[in-house]
């Protein structure tokens, strides 16, 4: 089973130099099946990116919902929320070409040029609550697709293949020394690989098989801890959902589950942050 996952900025470059190598080595320079797998690549990167930033504008509009529910902090909420909406339809739209959240389905007016939260009085939170739930409701069922997955996310197999591919054919050809994955396997035991580890490897298909998939698992490490941030970005907006519901059916607004919030958001967001967004 294929499995999928964003990666950092640095194994992103990793990727590239092990592509050019590989290609450069197998006599296959400008590649084109390769330019198209690195063209696509960047798209999944800049489509997670603008993902990671919608995520911290919401993250910011939760923090000006404990504004609006401490003090009058109207203007905070209404900029707050532009931007939210702003990210929004950007990380929408390039998952599904063309799309565009109608400004009536977060209840907003034109006022002036720009979007404003129809809020009667700053304490009246139920209906900021309600312009969030609905552009929670709106963006949800899109993060639910299997599409928007596929959009966003690298087959972690095909990554992890071409660095493996590269670093595999260099130390066949003596290049790369196994002594540092020897030495961190054997910290532990307070045991050092020596002069001779390697050519001990290089005779032993059991020993390089075995070092090989430490180095694979290494490198599906981060791919892994990604992908887990992932999925837990849209749990956390799936539960978001009730806790609206229960503002807008009177419940009193709580701040330290808004801080809460906010602090989760923010932390996923940094986690899926791979490369710098718009």
């Amino acid at each position: 089973m294929e499995q999928n996952a964003t990666i950092s900025s640095t194994e992103l470059v990793t990727l590239r130099k092990a592509v050019a190598f590989n290609d450069g080595f197998n006599g296959q320079i400008d590649n084109q099946d390769s330019k198209t797998f690195l063209k696509n690549v960047d798209a999944a990167q800049s489509k997670i990116s603008q993902y990671a930033k919608m995520l911290d504008s919401l993250a910011s509009t939760y923090s000006a919902l404990g504004d609006l529910a401490s003090y009058d902090a109207v203007g905070s909420f209404n900029t707050s929320f532009a931007t939210f909406y702003k990210d929004s339809n950007k990380f929408l739209q390039s998952v599904k070409t063309g799309y565009q959240i109608p400004q009536e389905t977060a209840s907003a007016v034109q006022a002036g040029g720009g979007i404003v939260i129809g809020l009667i009085q700053a304490h009246e939170i139920k209906d900021a609550s309600r312009t969030i739930r609905v552009m929670l409701q709106t963006i949800i069922p899109i993060m639910d697709d299997p599409n928007t997955e596929t959009l966003l996310l690298l087959n972690k197999e095909v990554t992890t293949g071409m660095i493996d591919q590269a670093a595999v054919t260099l130390f066949s050809c003596g290049v790369y020394s196994y002594g540092p994955l020897l030495d961190d396997l054997g910290a532990a035991f307070n045991l050092k690989s020596n002069s001779q580890s390697d050519a001990v490897v290089a005779k032993n298909a059991n020993l390089q098989r075995g070092l090989r998939n430490v180095q694979i698992e290494l490198a599906n490490e981060q791919s892994d801890q990604m992908k887990a941030s992932y999925d837990k970005s849209v749990a956390a907006l799936k539960a978001l959902v009730p806790l609206h519901e229960s503002l807008e059916n009177g419940a009193p607004l709580n701040l330290d589950t808004v801080l809460a919030v906010t602090s989760e958001l923010q932390t996923i967001a940094t986690k899926l942050q791979t490369t710098k967004g718009e």
